[in-house]
């Protein structure tokens, strides 16, 4: 049995697969092969450990874990089957699941549709990408579960069933380095669907495109932007979006719009999602360190008209980004901080407006501070593992330095 990636989800996989007697016979000899292409992995006694990701032809299976990017893996036999975690949960529960998936939005819709469920009295159990690893909450299953499955394209791309549910928020260019073309992500994403059937049900929003390749036996559910804006203390239109799809998605199980409606009153926004951070010296500052794609700031900047400062820009991974600066000079922007490594990009060709550049987080708030007048967001439109350890991270510091400068 090989398991490539021993992060997280690896761990996990690995968990279960020692616990579970129809699939491995710990006793009866069968061994457990970890590949990783860190030489300093700690793995369990008895575990076997590869450094890399070649597999060897004897495997008929490898479970990958979903930060493994598919070309780093080497399949000595083509005929291995690639599989996941996320096929290990679908495989094994008695409840049913609501799977959702998109370039951005997941997090806030799954949650959504878990906090309307669980306000309504069923059994709801939020798992998946938003943080829960899936195969641990096994332990409390029964067919009177719903599993609200926040899915991303890495757990969606080796799929071999699909969950009852299927939620697309929407489709952008997103994670190009891991899959090589917005294609092959848009095919990742689409695999939420692919083996449903005529029972199941896909709830998407009007205008993604689907069809062809896309194709799918489930009931099709278009949601159309709201006539009436839901009560919520979300912000900006495309939460009200959000909030439409997971209230289609709940009418599914059975939930009335109006139910739904008062449970969303009631619903908290996520961190790292337009987050006020507070006010400091006059300016109030703005936290969206999950914007990871342009579509994202711009939704952000939408939802907040009076944004004066912008901190963007980061990690570069390949994402088209014509049409992004024009789009920015439309808003209220005056003054952008911009970081390495697509930061430049970003702004190319605006002019009359203040552009900085900022290495370092304490750079980029000091900036703000000075030339900021109202209102300051930090949304970078990309990732930005280049300067921070992740969004967390990035987050952190932003707070930690708006705090002690505007002391």
């Amino acid at each position: 049995m090989a398991i490539t990636g021993f992060g997280v989800e690896g761990k996990a996989t690995y968990e279960f697969l020692k616990m579970s007697t129809s699939d491995v016979d710990i006793n009866g000899g069968m061994e457990i092969h970890i590949f990783d292409d860190n030489p300093d992995t700690k793995v369990p006694e008895g575990v076997v450990f590869h450094h890399g990701h070649t597999i060897p032809a004897d495997f008929d299976v490898v479970y990958k874990t979903p930060g493994i990017p598919t070309h780093k893996m080497v399949l000595e036999n083509p005929a291995t089957k690639i599989s996941s975690l996320t096929n290990l949960f679908l495989e094994n529960i008695k409840g049913k699941v609501i799977g959702v998936t998109g370039s951005k939005g997941k997090s806030t819709t799954a949650s959504l549709i878990h906090h309307i469920l669980s306000i309504a009295g069923k059994k709801s159990v939020l798992v998946g990408n938003i943080g829960t690893v899936a195969l641990i909450k096994l332990s409390d299953d029964s067919p009177d579960t719903w599993y609200v499955y926040e899915m991303s394209s890495y757990q969606c791309e080796f799929l071999d069933r699909s969950s009852h549910i299927a939620v697309i928020t929407n489709l952008h260019e997103e994670h190009l380095d891991h899959h090589g073309s917005f294609e092959k992500y848009k095919v990742a994403k689409w695999n939420i669907t692919k083996y449903q059937s005529k029972n199941d049900y896909v709830v998407i929003p009007e205008g993604l495109a689907f069809g062809g390749a896309f194709e799918t036996q489930a009931k099709r559910i278009v949601v159309k932007k709201p006539a009436q804006n839901f009560k919520t203390k979300l912000l900006g239109e495309h939460n009200q979006m959000n909030i439409a799809l997971a209230v289609e998605a709940v009418r599914c199980v059975g939930i009335s719009e109006d139910e739904a409606r008062k449970a969303v009153e009631t619903f908290e926004p996520l961190e790292y999602r337009l987050e006020k951070v507070g006010e400091y010296k006059g300016i109030t500052f703005y936290d969206d360190s999950l914007a990871t794609i342009p579509e994202a700031t711009l939704f952000a900047l939408q939802a907040l008209p009076e944004v004066d400062t912008l901190i963007l820009g980061g990690q570069d991974r390949g994402i088209n980004l014509a049409g992004f600066p024009k789009a920015l000079v439309q808003t209220s922007v005056q003054t952008f901080i911009i970081f390495p490594e697509n930061g430049e990009r970003m702004v190319e060709g605006i002019t009359e407006r203040n552009i900085f550049h900022a290495e370092s987080m304490e750079k980029a708030v000091r900036l703000a501070y000075v030339h900021g007048k109202k209102t300051v967001l930090l949304s970078n439109a990309s990732p930005s593992f280049n300067l921070f350890k992740d969004y967390k991270d990035k987050s952190a510091q932003y707070r930690k330095w708006i705090a002690e400068l505007g002391g």
